[in-house]
């Protein structure tokens, strides 16, 4: 079951989070998108740690404590107008996720290896 709740919350954050990278910055839209994706960010985060595939935690689950602590750190910089600690706390946590994507597709044995190849 949580490996379905966190495919439900990660394939929509790498979309919104492309989405929000690419458009203009302090918009109505960026803002509300980066709500949305803040929420799917902290969600595939801590679902990805019930996720072991091997039994215990792998190098992957460090991507996810990056991003529970990167999102609350990055919403309260905006909030407080630190927008250079926003942007790479954001960043980062975009780019782990889209990194650990990548090797959760790769990597034999995982459950999405199995439905790519």
């Amino acid at each position: 079951m949580e490996i379905y709740i966190h495919l439900l919350a990660v394939i929509p954050s790498l979309v919104l989070g492309a989405m929000n990278l690419a458009l203009e910055k302090g918009t109505l839209t960026h803002k509300r998108i980066g709500k949305t994706w803040a929420v799917l960010m902290l969600v595939t985060a801590i679902s990805s740690l019930f996720i072991t595939p091997t039994g215990s935690f792998t190098w992957l689950h460090l991507f996810s404590i990056l991003v529970i602590v990167c999102i609350p750190v990055g919403v309260i910089s905006i909030r407080k107008g630190n927008i250079k600690r926003h942007t790479h706390c954001m960043a980062g946590a975009y780019i782990g996720t889209v990194i650990s994507a990548y090797f959760a597709v790769v990597t034999p044995g995982r459950f999405i290896y199995g439905i790519f190849n």
